[in-house]
């Protein structure tokens, strides 16, 4: 499905009901966007990723922070070690 569309005058896009109904996109929920090499825009469903090596497994959240398991328990030797 393609189509094409002008920008906003507050450089803002609305994406098409057609395609957020296809998708499964509905009002409210979190999207990430990230551009590609080739000057493209990449819209995906949110997904949790580890802020430091980007791994989506084993992943743990202290306040608004989220990581892998084995960027928390490298850290923490860090603090125990005294190099932070």
């Amino acid at each position: 499905m393609k189509t094409s569309m002008k920008l906003s005058k507050s450089d803002c896009l609305t994406i098409p009901k057609n395609m957020r109904v296809r998708l499964g996109w509905k009002t409210g929920m979190s999207l990430d966007i990230s551009a590609a090499t080739d000057g493209s825009l990449i819209i995906r469903k949110h997904a949790e990723i580890c802020r430091f090596c980007g791994s989506t497994q084993n992943l743990v959240y202290y306040r608004d922070l989220c990581m892998c398991r084995n960027c928390t328990d490298s850290m923490l030797q860090a603090v125990k070690e005294g190099e932070v």
